[in-house]
């Protein structure tokens, strides 16, 4: 478990936000849901790139590219509950070929740990859909290294062949993002809701692995197909015989 330990004062190079744990935030568990916790992390991957990297969203668009995260390895402490603060920081770790890695830590406003994700994106053309090279005014940012900190994403996980079962989502239009596709979150908000709620109330996650494989659209249809070894859930979204996502949640 990479969590690094909590200072008083923010490291250098590290970006940070405080807020609540607020009413649309938990689950019926009482605790944060996997889905706020992620769009709290996108939240503040969107400030830290449109500060640091030299263009924002908004300028990326107007180029015709989008940010598009491809892998996320979450460590979970504990999830906070309805009314405390927390601290989410974000800074770049090491990049890998035409990836860009982010490392996230959270804790309490005591300093408690609570969480450690490092995810890697894609620069990517919204025409094309393909990787995209990097505009001459962007600026990579050197690896920030804190003590501690996790490691970067697998970019592959052992996978069953056999799946117990099955249901099928269709993305809303209160599901899209701005670039146009499921936002990011939303998969985990899939997942947890796939949790028997006993089961969940009695048991938090420890790793949760995800890859993003192929965007979903808006009105397209996933199967979500889901097994459990031990206390480990495997869960295959497949979209038009296509691996659209794939998550391991170990508990």
């Amino acid at each position: 478990m990479g969590v690094p330990l909590f200072t008083t004062e923010c490291p250098q190079g590290v970006y940070q936000i405080a807020f609540e744990i607020t009413e649309d935030m938990i689950n019926e568990t009482g605790r944060m849901s996997i889905g706020a916790l992620a769009r709290q992390m996108q939240h503040i991957t969107e400030s830290h790139f449109n500060q640091e990297a030299g263009l924002t969203g908004e300028a990326l668009l107007a180029k015709g590219l989008s940010w598009v995260i491809s892998w996320t390895n979450i460590e979970l402490l504990r999830l906070p509950e309805k009314g405390e603060q927390v601290i989410l920081g974000i800074w770049p770790g090491k990049n890998k070929v035409n990836l860009y890695s982010r490392i996230y830590a959270m804790y309490t406003a005591d300093g408690e740990p609570l969480m450690a994700t490092s995810s890697l994106f894609l620069l990517m053309d919204q025409n094309t859909r393909t990787v995209a090279a990097q505009p001459e005014e962007m600026k990579i940012l050197n690896p920030i290294v804190v003590r501690g900190e996790p490691n970067l994403p697998k970019l592959q996980q052992r996978f069953p062949a056999v799946y117990r079962n099955q249901m099928q989502r269709t993305v809303s239009t209160e599901e899209i993002d701005y670039n146009g596709h499921l936002n990011n979150s939303k998969y985990l908000d899939w997942v947890e809701e796939l949790l028997d709620s006993n089961f969940y109330t009695e048991k938090t996650p420890k790793t949760i692995w995800v890859q993003y494989v192929k965007e979903l659209r808006e009105g397209e249809t996933a199967k979500l197909r889901y097994t459990w070894e031990d206390e480990v859930m495997y869960v295959r979204g497949i979209h038009n015989g296509e691996d659209s996502f794939l998550v391991k949640m170990e508990f």
